[in-house]
């Protein structure tokens, strides 16, 4: 088995070597690195169509990219790499909960991944504004949620979507929780500046149904769903 891991914050983000670093100590696999040269938080499954997309071969296992997390999947799995058997996307610096998974480019990318029949899993962390986020930690939730679900079977046309808590330091550490999709809209908090509209939507104050990952992640413990395509 060999993993190709992405992410959409670009491929020198922190949150991209926690994810590398966390699946180093679960197996002992092959791994390579397909990411985007530059941040494209909230490209969604956009793909390069009309231009060249240039890559740069950073080393024999780690490639940057000059466009979308899809097109990453797409050229990694089909052009750069043979015999990728998994994709991993993230963590994400922000979380992709509920309706988030449509506009993400971090879940677009095990979207692609899951279209080739690739089996995928998406990690993304809530953020609040006014805490660092503890990578270290950070780690250790993907480590185990790796040995959970590696071996955990899924179906054709579904992958996984993690979504880790923002705690601080003497918060307990979190339960695992499985919980559908919120399916409640995107957040469309916006405040009007002379003729233009500024979005002003904090996730911590989103609403949620019972026992969905909104509910879940917002609590303080980790959100596990299920993304089902067909």
């Amino acid at each position: 088995m060999t993993f190709l891991i992405t992410n959409d914050d670009g491929i020198d983000a922190t949150g991209i070597r926690t994810l590398h670093a966390a699946l180093s100590q679960v197996t002992t696999k092959p791994s390579v690195i397909v990411a985007p040269k530059h941040h494209q938080s909230g490209c969604s499954h956009h793909i390069n169509i009309r231009t060249g997309i240039a890559v740069e071969h950073r080393s024999e296992d780690e490639i940057s990219v000059e466009s979308t997390p899809a097109d990453c999947v797409r050229l990694g799995v089909n052009y750069l790499y043979k015999d990728i058997d998994f994709v991993l996307s993230g963590i994400n610096q922000g979380c992709n909960l509920g309706s988030d998974i449509y506009p993400s480019g971090t879940i677009a990318a095990t979207r692609e991944a899951t279209i080739h029949g690739i089996p995928a899993i998406a990690f993304s962390h809530f953020r609040r504004s006014e805490w660092e986020i503890d990578w270290e930690r950070a780690k250790r939730w993907t480590i185990q949620v790796l040995n959970m679900l590696l071996e955990k079977p899924i179906a054709p046309g579904t992958f996984w979507s993690i979504n880790f808590p923002h705690l601080t330091a003497d918060m307990a550490e979190p339960k695992t929780v499985f919980a559908p999709c919120c399916t409640r809209p995107l957040l469309t908090e916006f405040v009007l500046e002379g003729s233009s509209y500024r979005y002003v939507g904090d996730d911590i104050n989103r609403k949620s149904d019972p026992g969905t990952d909104v509910d879940v992640c917002l609590s303080g413990n980790i959100a596990i769903s299920k993304i089902q395509l067909w």
